[in-house]
């Protein structure tokens, strides 16, 4: 996910295309290792190289209701500046003039963690876990009685059963 701008003038763009295993900082609902591939046109413009291009991840989580491990594709596009010289606009990314290479990692690790869902869910219809037992009530019932009210929460049923008009 390296692109070497040595022969980009001015005015001119490339397509690049890439793939390869990047890693995500550690989490409880995603797994770390994530596989990456992407195609997009990087443009020179005086100096300030502009990446535009598709994003497709396979990520595997795990189930926020039933813990049960899924995979899912993410896409996403992306537009990332990045410059040789020191600026300070927080939305440039800074490479080094010496290699003249531009490394996409980075960006594409905030865009991606940016496009992750907020809550990653095996299926629409997760039933979860039993809060009992444990069991993953998607394979099935458990046979738990999960009715029991805690006393303590029981005058919440009756709050709006006494509706005035």
């Amino acid at each position: 996910m390296n692109i070497n701008v040595d022969s980009l003038n001015s005015g001119f763009s490339k397509e690049v295309s890439f793939d390869g295993n990047i890693t995500l900082p550690k989490s409880l609902v995603y797994h770390k290792d994530v596989y990456i591939q992407g195609k997009g046109v990087i443009t020179n413009s005086y100096g300030k190289y502009t990446f535009e291009g598709s994003i497709l991840a396979n990520v595997t989580f795990n189930c926020n209701s039933c813990l049960k491990e899924f995979k899912k594709e993410i896409a996403f596009d992306m537009t990332e500046v990045f410059s040789k010289d020191i600026e300070d606009d927080d939305e440039i990314w800074l490479f080094s003039s010496k290699d003249n290479i531009i490394h996409l990692e980075e960006p594409i690790k905030t865009n991606l963690l940016l496009n992750l869902p907020m809550k990653a869910l095996c299926s629409e219809n997760c039933k979860g876990l039993c809060h009992i037992c444990g069991h993953n009530l998607n394979e099935g019932d458990c046979g738990c009685d999960r009715d029991y009210i805690d006393p303590r929460f029981e005058k919440f049923l009756h709050l709006f059963n006494n509706k005035e008009v």
